[in-house]
C-alpha cells in the first residue's frame, strides 16, 4: 500500500537556510559590535496575552527554547524571545498531532477496587501490615511560563480529554505539564533533524519568529 505523503506544514512559507536548523545553538556569548540591532517591540501583543504557566516542563526543553530565542535575538534580530520560540514549536507540533504523527504518552490507570468481607474458617492466621512511611515530598516541580495565543492554549487544554476518549473504556492519567513536554520534545527533535525550519520574517502574525517544514 502507498503510504500517503506526510502532511505539509505553513507551506507557503519559505524554507530556513539551512545552517541554521541542524543544532540548536548554545547560548550567546555577551552581545559585541557583530550583534544586529533588535527590531521594536510591540508590546500590545504581549499587555493582551499573560504568562501561562504550565507545571513540569523539564529544565532541559525550557533552556532549548531559550538558546534557540538568544541565537535569533542575536543573530537576525528577532523579537519576542522565548514566547516566539515556543508558539511557532507548539504551533509545529500540534499539527503533526491533528495530522497522527506525534502521539502522546499515557499512564493507564488500574481500576478502582471496593472491599467486601465474608466468614473465614479461622485457619489461616493474619497479621495486620503497618503502614507505609508517607514518602517525602518531592521537590517542586518546574514551571514553564509563556504567552501563546488562545486557541493554542485551548487546543493543548482538550488533548487529555480526546486522549481519554481514544482510551475508553481504559482509563488513562495525562496532565497538561506532559501534554506540554511532548509537544515541545517533538518539534525541537524535528529541528535538530533539519525537517522544521525557524526563520525571521518582518510580517507575519505571530511577531518575532515564523516556522514551516524544511524541503
Amino acid at each position: 500500500m502507498n503510504q500517503q505523503p506526510r502532511r505539509s506544514f505553513l507551506e507557503e512559507l519559505p524554507p530556513a537556510p539551512q545552517e541554521h536548523v541542524h543544532s540548536i545553538p548554545a547560548p550567546a556569548p555577551a552581545p559585541g559590535r557583530g550583534r544586529k540591532p533588535a527590531h521594536q517591540r510591540d508590546r500590545k501583543w504581549e499587555s493582551k496575552h499573560k504568562n501561562k504557566t504550565f507545571a513540569g516542563v523539564p529544565q532541559e526543553i525550557q533552556g532549548a527554547v531559550l538558546d534557540l530565542a538568544a541565537h535569533f535575538r542575536d543573530e537576525f534580530g528577532m523579537v519576542g524571545g522565548a514566547d516566539a520560540v515556543a508558539r511557532e514549536l507548539l504551533r509545529y507540533a500540534l499539527a503533526e498531532y491533528e495530522a497522527g504523527y506525534l502521539k502522546m504518552p499515557t499512564i493507564q490507570v488500574s481500576s478502582a477496587s471496593t472491599l467486601k468481607s465474608h466468614t473465614g474458617s479461622g485457619l489461616v492466621s493474619r497479621s495486620i501490615p503497618p503502614r507505609k512511611a508517607k514518602k517525602k515530598k518531592s521537590k517542586e516541580q518546574p514551571h514553564a511560563n509563556y504567552r501563546l495565543p488562545e486557541e493554542i492554549i485551548a487546543t493543548i487544554y482538550a488533548i487529555p480529554n480526546i486522549e481519554k476518549d481514544k482510551a475508553a473504556p481504559h482509563v488513562i492519567h495525562i496532565t497538561i505539564g506532559q501534554v506540554m513536554t511532548c509537544l515541545l520534545t517533538y518539534a525541537l527533535a524535528e529541528y535538530r533533524a533539519g525537517n522544521l525550519a525557524l526563520y525571521t520574517t518582518p510580517e507575519m502574525v505571530v511577531p518575532g519568529l515564523a516556522a514551516g517544514r524544511s524541503e
